[in-house]
Order: C-alpha cells, then sequence, then structure tokens
C-alpha cells in the first residue's frame, strides 16, 4: 500500500518501498518496521501523558510531569506520598492501551534522575 500504520493508526508513507534502487528499497523496509514498533510505543507514553496528566487534575495529586524521554516520564513527587503516586503512575502507564500482551512498568525513584534509574 505504501505506508503503514501505528496501532492508534497514525499513518507513515514510504515512497520507495517498491523503489528498483535496492538501497532505498531495504531503507524504506526498516523504516516500515521501525514505524509501527517505535511509532506505537510512541502513540501509548502519549496516551499514558494524557491518561496521568487529567488524573493529577481530577485528584488534586501533587505530582508534576517533568519530562518524558522515549518510554520514560520524570516527574517530581513529595516523598510523603512516593509509594502510592508510583502506583498511581504505573498504572496509567499499564493501561494506556488495551494489547493482547502484558505491558510490563518499571519505575524507580531517587533526587535526580541518574538516582532514579
Amino acid at each position: 500500500n505504501g505506508y503503514v500504520k501505528t496501532i492508534m493508526g497514525r499513518k507513515r508513507n514510504l515512497a520507495d518501498i517498491n523503489s528498483s534502487n535496492g538501497n532505498r528499497r531495504k531503507l524504506a523496509e526498516r523504516m516500515a518496521v521501525n514505524t509501527v514498533i517505535q511509532g506505537s510505543a510512541a502513540d501509548m507514553i502519549k496516551l499514558a501523558m494524557i491518561n496521568l496528566y487529567r488524573r493529577i487534575e481530577a485528584e488534586g495529586l501533587a505530582m508534576k510531569m517533568m519530562l518524558q524521554v522515549h518510554d520514560e516520564l520524570v516527574l517530581e513527587i513529595p516523598d510523603i506520598h512516593k509509594e502510592q503516586y508510583i502506583a498511581i503512575i504505573e498504572e496509567e502507564m499499564v493501561n494506556a492501551m488495551k494489547l493482547d500482551v502484558p505491558i510490563v512498568v518499571d519505575s524507580g525513584s531517587g533526587a535526580n534522575w541518574l538516582e532514579a534509574k
């Protein structure tokens, strides 16, 4: 069809997928596979962020989303609510998208991103 779609239906056109130039065709083939995997992961983290933000606002939670890097979220949360808030964050990430495979979320905490890993 000359394009691929992510799980959420975002479309990426691949003009060179049927190219007679082998290098261009192979690049388009790699892009086709990569787009479905990484594009769908991007869709999932975006949904998780939206759902988590809505929950923070609705419940008046004392946490702030600071940064998103690939499939990671960095949040600022008070130590007093750490366990409760981590459970909420993990719940929103795991349930962002209904899939046939289980989604596993790892979390960490620390004074900075390096300590949290």
